[in-house]
């Protein structure tokens, strides 16, 4: 409503991190919930390789240094370049090697092709914006091991480069986000009215963005949406890209942990997919 105070939190007020309490939350839930039992384990396993990761590069770098780049912001441009980022083959191969080991002891089946360029591979999957391994069921098995290898890289710098944007995102008003050039599957409704935020498929990094329309094709009108049972997720559709975003109401001072979303909310994903929509890929 025209001339109404929006009170929406900053996006660093929107996310609970700890990569202890998100395996735990996942435990829970897959003790809980039969559609969870055996996903659960198979993506916690994972889960500990990048977060060991994303730890071990902490270490061997410290925090990510950054200092706001304007010009990029004011271009439409993310942040981060592939410049900026460490990456180092050898360090990508063995992310890759434990990643598969976990992988591996769910589904045996699954094998790696041998002399890859894991390096040739991670930058390749730095072009494309979409990660959301849940959603994307072209992705081959060393296509989605590249993708994911990249992640804690992507997190570790997205922990330097997000506190530097605060205050200057009013502006930016892009589906794709500022830090890495992601897209979006999560949103986030907060506030009182509630606003919207996006949140990166890639970084985790989470952005304001228009509360009404689809951030893929930016089509303006009122989309679908479909919510659960206690009303605290739902799944937005776009009829004109047919692409669909799921979304977490956060209501009064409950924080949002990616992590753990983007597994509990898969059957989301199962039945967009099963109705003919996509994620938001280019």
């Amino acid at each position: 409503m025209s001339g109404q105070r929006v009170s929406a939190p900053a996006p660093s007020r929107l996310l609970e991190g700890g990569d202890a309490s998100t395996l735990e939350r996942l435990a829970q839930a897959g003790r809980s919930e039969p559609g969870l039992r055996h996903l659960v384990p198979f993506w916690s396993a994972l889960y500990r390789v990048l977060f060991a990761e994303r730890a071990r590069l902490a270490a061997a770098h410290g925090a990510f240094a950054w200092s706001l780049q304007r010009d990029r912001l004011l271009a439409g441009q993310p942040q981060l370049s592939r410049a900026d980022l460490p990456l180092a083959a050898h360090a990508l191969a063995a992310c890759v090697q434990e990643l598969a080991r976990a992988w591996q002891r769910h589904d045996p089946a699954s094998s790696l092709p041998a002399g890859e360029d894991w390096l040739a591979r991670a930058e390749q999957a730095l072009r494309d914006p979409t990660l959301a391994p849940g959603q994307r069921r072209e992705l081959g098995f060393a296509d989605t091991l590249a993708a994911l290898s990249l992640v804690p890289y992507l997190e570790w710098a997205a922990a330097g480069i997000a506190p530097t944007l605060e205050g200057e995102l009013e502006a930016w008003g892009r589906g794709l986000c500022p830090v890495c050039g992601g897209l979006p599957d999560l949103a986030i409704l907060a506030g009182d009215p509630a606003a919207r935020h996006l949140v990166c498929s890639r970084c985790s990094t989470p952005w304001p963005y228009a509360r009404v329309g689809c951030p893929f094709c930016r089509d303006a009108g009122q989309q679908a949406y479909y919510a659960d049972g206690d009303g605290t997720h739902r799944l937005y559709v776009c009829p004109r890209c047919r692409r669909y975003l799921k979304t977490v109401v956060a209501a009064g001072e409950r924080r949002v942990d990616p992590w753990a979303e983007r597994l509990l909310t898969m059957g989301m994903d199962l039945a967009a997919l099963e109705a003919g929509y996509g994620p938001g890929q280019r």
